[in-house]
């Protein structure tokens, strides 16, 4: 029911759009008697599932579940990571940190948010590891910077 109604709102709010933006004249009478016509076929549609005694869904727009596309959303998942993982890796570049081996672990809940970044430290000194989280924590955000 809700997409026949969302249907039926949007033609008219589009018949209201072009009767404000149609100049007065011999056409418009013909556009807004086919535009009528248009705005009865949308409020008579569910009618014919009705005549024939099928079962009309009226809570969703496909007449059955709603299932969502696991392939589309593993993709999209992976392509935001990689965008996070390569502005990491550019904030890093930028402050010369380009020899720098580190792995990136994601919030499994939510797929844009890095939970910490573990960071091979090789010989870092005490107050370069911890020039190294700060900047990571200003450029990144308040993560977990960890050593592997």
């Amino acid at each position: 029911m809700s997409a026949w109604l969302l249907s039926i709102v949007g033609v008219v709010s589009l018949g209201v759009l072009i009767e404000l933006l149609l100049p007065e004249g011999e056409n418009s009478k013909y556009i807004k008697g086919i535009f009528s016509v248009i705005v009865i076929f949308v409020i008579v549609s569910p009618l014919p599932k009705l005549v024939k005694g099928e079962s009309v869904d009226w809570f969703s727009p496909s007449g059955g579940e709603i299932q969502m596309d696991d392939t589309y959303y593993q993709s999209a998942k992976e392509d935001i990571q990689r965008k996070l993982i390569q502005s990491v890796e550019d904030k890093l570049k930028e402050n010369g940190y380009n020899d720098l081996s580190y792995d990136i672990q994601f919030d499994e809940e939510y797929v844009y948010l890095i939970d910490s970044i573990a960071i091979d430290s090789g010989g870092m000194s005490d107050e370069e590891w911890m020039a190294l989280v700060k900047y990571i924590q200003s450029a990144v955000g308040r993560i977990e910077v960890k050593k592997r």
